[in-house]
Parts: structure tokens; C-alpha cells; sequence
């Protein structure tokens, strides 16, 4: 159960000094990493070119050896989410584990068409190809984790949306629609789309929201404040603070969920505005006033807010805010309608 010290977290965001974090920047970079674009186009398309592309059989047996293998462990370790069978909704995991095990390959237990595609793909690296996992929005449709080797994309879990799907699918990045997400409206509107979620502004934790600025409601009543991808915490601090400036730049969150989720944090040590609107200015100012600070810079600053966020997120999840007779008291709510709140995502077109 979260104690006072998460309301003694989010006083220091506004109070402490900053440390000597120079090496801000670096990391920064490093949480933008995952964005899926080819570094150094020209130079990976020869490379792919010469190297993968008269081997993609064997990088594909390559790939279905290795998804073999770490399917083993996983399935055991965790058989469902969110009470789907395995590999359903495993994409992330599935991923990075296989991206893990490449490194790691026996090349003598293969099969002669995968120890084909693990040659290509030593050499490959060794004339300075690069293989890194990305993650993004693919095709407008989901969320996507997937590994960029060269000039290729490689979905090692193609099958975490549609298991009838092939476990593996491998095609030239510029033909798989895979882009990084743009700012907070586009995140919303794959959330949507993809987990059912509605996004709303975060007015309820101000000096927060220049990190995580949305509130997200999930379709099983769950309820976050995010996000809390490594990309998008980067995209905010890249961006010094406006990427969450302008999601916050919205109408007030509605106050039947304001009171729903106030009342889940009241009295646990948290500062808390009287009401949305008041959440919203101060959201505001906050943007403000933590860039005049620079603690866009700050991975000191980042790390405390994520510590305050995990706090409250305990309490909020513990919560259920479902479609019902608008009982706020009760963490209930009439039914999200066409003509209800308007999720933050719809209020202006995103940048093209």
C-alpha cells in the first residue's frame, strides 16, 4: 500500500535541486533508441543487400529455430495474459527474448538452412550492420515490437495478435509501415484502437503530468497514469516538456473521474488540486516551470517521478471505474458515449 512518502516524492520535483546529471543527454538518447528508423540508410541497404538479402531462407529458418526454442521456457513461465493463451499479447517479451538468444546461438545444433542465415548474419554484423529492436505504431492498427536488422524488419512474434499468423514474417522496412510514435495524441489514438483504452489529460497529479500526462482507462475499468515506455518518457524530455504541454493543453478531465480517482488517492499523501480545472493550470505551470529548470535534462528528476508514478498507479489500479449509474463515490461511471468526454486524442489532427 503506498504510504505518504509518494506525496513526499512529488514535493521534491518542485523543491529539490537538481544534481549534476551530465550525462542527461546520453540517456535521453538512449530511451529514444528504440524509434523504428534505419540508422545510416544508405549504408545498411548496401550492406542488407549483399548479405542478407541472397540468404533470407535461412535467416527465416534462422528466426523460426530460434522462436522454437525460447517458445519452450515462456510458455511455462507464463502460460496467458490478461486471460489470453500464450503467445497472445506477448509481442515485447517474445522479442526481446529472441533478441537475446541471437546472441547466444550454437551454430553447430542448427539446421543446415538456419546455420545458412546465422553465417549470413555474423558477417553481416561483422561488415558493420546493425541489429536493434524497435518499437511503434504498425500500420496505424497496434503498438509494435520488432527487430530491425539491416535494412529489414523481422517480426519474430507475428503471431501475437492473430495466432494463425506465422510466427515470423521478414520484409524490407520501407514496405512494413512501421513508424515511431509522433507525440502523445497519436499514442492515444493507437491505445485506443489497439487496447480499447480512452486517454484523458493527467489534471489530477499536476506535478506529474509533465512526465506522464495522460490517464489511461482501460476497457476492464483499469486505471494509469502513462505512459511509461522508455520511447515516450524520451520523446517528453526531448521535446523539454511541450509533447506533454500539449496533451495537457485539453479540456478538463471530467469531474465524475477526477472525484473517482481523487478520492483513491486521498488521504495517502498525496497534494491533490480541488478540482480538474485547477489540475489543469497547475499541469500547465508545471511544464513551465521544470523546463526554466532544466529538468528536461534530468534522469534524477525522471527517476523520482517514476517512483511517484509506480505509487500512485498502485493505488489507481486497485480501482475500477466501470459503466454504471455515474456513482463517482462508488469509482463508477455512466457509459463513455459519442457524445461523452472527448478523449485527448480527438481534439485536434495529429502533426503530419
Amino acid at each position: 500500500m503506498p504510504t505518504p512518502v509518494a506525496g513526499a516524492e512529488i514535493s521534491r520535483l518542485l523543491t529539490d535541486p537538481l544534481v549534476d546529471d551530465s550525462d542527461g543527454p546520453g540517456q535521453i538518447e538512449a530511451l529514444l533508441a528504440e524509434a523504428p528508423r534505419i540508422r545510416d540508410v544508405a549504408r545498411q541497404t548496401a550492406l542488407t543487400e549483399r548479405f542478407l538479402a541472397p540468404a533470407l531462407a535461412g535467416l527465416e529458418a534462422l528466426f523460426q529455430a530460434l522462436r522454437a526454442e525460447v517458445d519452450a521456457s515462456l510458455q511455462v513461465q507464463q502460460p496467458s495474459v490478461a486471460g489470453k493463451p500464450y503467445p497472445l499479447g506477448q509481442c515485447m517479451r517474445i522479442t526481446t527474448a529472441v533478441q537475446r538468444r541471437l546472441g547466444a546461438v550454437d551454430a553447430a545444433g542448427l539446421s543446415p538452412q538456419a546455420a545458412r542465415g546465422h553465417r549470413a548474419l555474423t558477417v553481416f554484423a561483422r561488415a558493420g550492420g546493425t541489429i536493434h529492436r524497435a518499437w511503434g505504431d504498425l500500420r496505424g492498427e497496434y503498438f509494435q515490437n520488432a527487430l530491425l536488422i539491416g535494412a529489414l524488419y523481422v517480426d519474430v512474434a507475428n503471431d501475437t495478435v492473430v495466432p494463425t499468423k506465422p510466427k515470423v514474417e521478414i520484409r524490407p522496412f520501407a514496405q512494413a509501415g512501421f513508424s515511431p510514435i509522433a507525440d502523445h495524441r497519436h499514442y492515444g489514438r493507437i491505445a485506443e484502437r489497439y487496447w480499447g483504452d480512452r486517454i484523458f489529460p493527467n489534471h489530477l497529479l499536476p506535478a506529474l503530468a509533465p512526465y506522464l500526462p495522460l490517464i489511461q482507462l482501460g476497457p476492464t475499468g483499469r486505471v494509469s497514469l502513462g505512459p511509461t515506455t522508455s520511447y515516450m518518457l524520451g520523446l517528453t524530455l526531448s521535446g523539454r516538456f511541450a509533447p506533454s504541454e500539449e496533451a495537457l493543453n485539453a479540456p478538463p478531465l471530467p469531474g465524475a473521474l477526477f472525484g473517482a480517482l481523487a478520492a483513491a488517492l486521498n488521504g495517502r499523501g498525496w497534494t491533490l488540486p480541488q478540482d480538474a480545472l485547477e489540475g489543469r493550470a497547475e499541469a500547465l505551470a508545471a511544464c513551465e516551470r521544470y523546463r526554466a529548470e532544466g529538468r528536461h535534462h534530468s534522469m534524477t528528476s525522471l527517476g523520482r517521478a517514476l517512483l511517484a508514478a509506480n505509487k500512485a498507479n498502485g493505488r489507481l489500479l486497485a480501482l475500477t471505474i466501470a459503466d454504471g449509474d455515474g456513482d463517482a463515490a462508488a469509482g463508477r461511471l455512466a457509459p463513455w458515449s459519442r457524445n461523452g468526454p472527448t478523449p485527448i486524442h480527438r481534439l485536434s489532427p495529429s502533426p503530419t
